[in-house]
């Protein structure tokens, strides 16, 4: 037994009317009644992103936002035949995302009926109206999928099965940008590893966020572009860096042993000002080894040798008060200098806390 029209249309007013899914007769559950979200699915690719950009009356000349089926223009567009439908029922234009009458009332799609070939069908052709001649003949065009439908019990006169003639449309297709990723307006987010890649890719927009993993001091930074195609940092707004985002005043440790050589804690930004360093011992060494806390540039900056007795478990501090002030974070890095000597065992942690 078939569906009956009445469930079909207690799914679809459920559906459309309320976003919800059907799970009862209309007697047992009304629309409001129903509890599950049936929410439509809209595709990325369906998304116009320059729909702002149609202009509220039909153009009369081709653009990168509508395309014109009029015979003024390119002439009107001749459609096929649905072969899977009864005869002259239904006709497929074979083009997508026509531009429907919401837009503005020229958008309105023109119906001809002319035999094939026809040229100037607007002028040679039978016009017939949305809403029928009287006679139940009206029609339905699916706007989104260019599909046209004779929805009324007969067929016009002029497209019946007794003539040759065939459907002609006339109206204007939407050929913008689809999809989110070329919404005008919409900011893009991009990955750089410098600031050279950014500077080198003419598809960053105004408004566009980069986050860039190293911004010249050997950390990640985020900006903002504040023109199209920016070629300098004057053409970037700083958003957050590694040291904003993390307020880069904290500890930097290690665990180190009698024979590992150089060790590196970290980076401090410039004004960094290292508070304290403080050196545990925590398996005395057997040897000579010395352990010194600094920078290349001085091994010896923050602790020199004589602040550390390696051969007894205790903890040593300094309070230096040097401050680093080189702009490139890289060059402010922190090192811990173990000079194995001739030791065979020992263990510290090393800890520096700085602002």
């Amino acid at each position: 037994m078939a569906i009956s029209d009445s469930q079909k249309v207690d799914l679809l007013w459920k559906k459309v009317g309320f976003g919800k899914a059907k799970t009862d007769t209309n007697d047992s559950k009304k629309a409001p009644n129903e509890a599950i979200t049936s929410d439509f699915v809209v595709k990325t690719e369906q998304i116009w992103s320059q729909s702002d950009s149609i202009p509220g009356v039909m153009p009369t000349a081709n653009s990168s936002i509508v395309n014109v089926y009029l015979d003024s223009v390119s002439g009107a567009l001749e459609t096929t035949e649905d072969a899977t439908s009864t005869n002259n029922r239904t006709w497929k234009t074979n083009v997508t995302n026509w531009i429907a009458p919401g837009f503005g009332a020229t958008y309105q799609l023109k119906v001809y009926a002319a035999p094939s070939g026809t040229t100037n069908v607007q002028t040679n052709g039978t016009q017939l109206f949305e809403t029928g001649s009287g006679n139940d003949d009206q029609w339905y065009f699916d706007y989104q999928s260019g599909v046209l439908h004779f929805i009324g019990n007969n067929l016009p006169a002029a497209i019946s099965t007794a003539t040759s003639n065939v459907i002609h449309v006339a109206g204007g297709k939407y050929v913008g940008t689809t999809g989110l990723a070329d919404a005008i307006g919409a900011a893009q987010t991009y990955r750089k590893g410098t600031l050279s890649q950014v500077y080198s890719d003419n598809s960053i927009n105004e408004g566009d966020i980069i986050e860039v993993a190293n911004a010249g001091d050997g950390e990640y930074a985020v900006y903002l572009a504040k023109q199209d195609n920016p070629s300098s940092t004057g053409q970037l707004t700083l958003i957050t860096t590694r040291d904003g985002a993390s307020a880069d005043a904290s500890t930097l440790s290690a665990d180190v042993y009698y024979d590992i050589g150089t060790v590196t804690l970290g980076n401090v930004s410039s004004g960094g000002r290292p508070m304290s360093v403080v050196v545990t011992v925590t398996n005395a060494f057997d040897g000579t080894s010395i352990i010194t806390v600094g920078d290349d540039d001085d091994n010896e900056r923050l602790m020199g040798p004589s602040y550390v007795d390696l051969s007894e478990t205790a903890t040593f501090i300094t309070n230096p008060s040097y401050v680093y002030s080189n702009s490139v974070d890289a060059d402010n890095t922190l090192k811990v200098y173990v000079t194995a000597g001739n030791s065979t065992a020992g263990n510290a942690t090393v800890l520096i806390s700085y602002s």
